[in-house]
């Protein structure tokens, strides 16, 4: 009686450079695909919570405005501890992150992670809100939760336009990183030639 042969399968190996260049071109793609505000991101789960949090997630300004009649606190935080202004940015939200402003929220309260507004908007494109919470005061050397500046930020997000106008409300340009690292390194690093050429016009080394 004949015995049954078994194949074993072997595992496919693939060439060291062809994993390289595949994972290359993957994490490319996958970049490119982020949206331009990828640091404002919602949260993972969206819990229930109040009437005024729910109405500032849905931009429902007729709502908040009730509440805010009522002695509703425009800066009240979510079930989490997020601040209503903090919450409007990451529902995108603009129209009801300008209407909090003018509703009294403070634009220099931190969310509960230790980042500032400005730390949160500075490698997104919104530069129109940036703008706004710096003509209010904003400070735009205050470091975010990483202990970055916004201009760190934003170099490193490739945002030339940010720090153009960061720069206009005399953000330190050298500023640095945790490791020591200007925006103009970071910048060069990155490969961002309009960011160099921009901080090195205005004096950065």
């Amino acid at each position: 009686m004949m015995k049954s042969l078994a194949i074993k399968q072997q595992p496919l190996l693939l060439p060291a450079r062809f994993v390289a260049l595949f994972s290359m071109v993957f994490w490319a793609a996958t970049l490119t695909a982020l949206p331009a505000d990828a640091a404002l991101r919602q949260p993972t789960i969206i819990i229930p919570d109040s009437a005024f949090i729910e109405a500032v997630r849905d931009g429902d300004q007729e709502e908040v405005e009730a509440a805010l009649v009522r002695g509703q606190a425009p800066d009240a935080r979510d079930k989490v501890g997020t601040p209503a202004l903090f919450v409007a940015l990451q529902f995108r939200q603009m129209d009801m992150f300008k209407f909090l402003i003018e509703k009294g929220a403070r634009i220099r309260l931190k969310d509960r992670n230790g980042d500032t507004l400005l730390a949160v908007l500075a490698d997104t494109k919104y530069l129109s809100l940036a703008d706004l919470i710096l003509s209010l005061g904003a400070d735009p050397d205050q470091f975010g939760s990483n202990g970055e500046p916004p201009i760190i930020i934003a170099a490193r997000a490739g945002g030339l336009e940010m720090i153009r106008l960061l720069l206009h409300y005399d953000a330190d340009y050298d500023a640095t990183d945790l490791t020591g690292r200007g925006a103009l390194t970071i910048a060069e690093e990155g490969r961002f030639t309009g960011i160099v050429d921009l901080l090195r016009e205005v004096g950065a080394y």
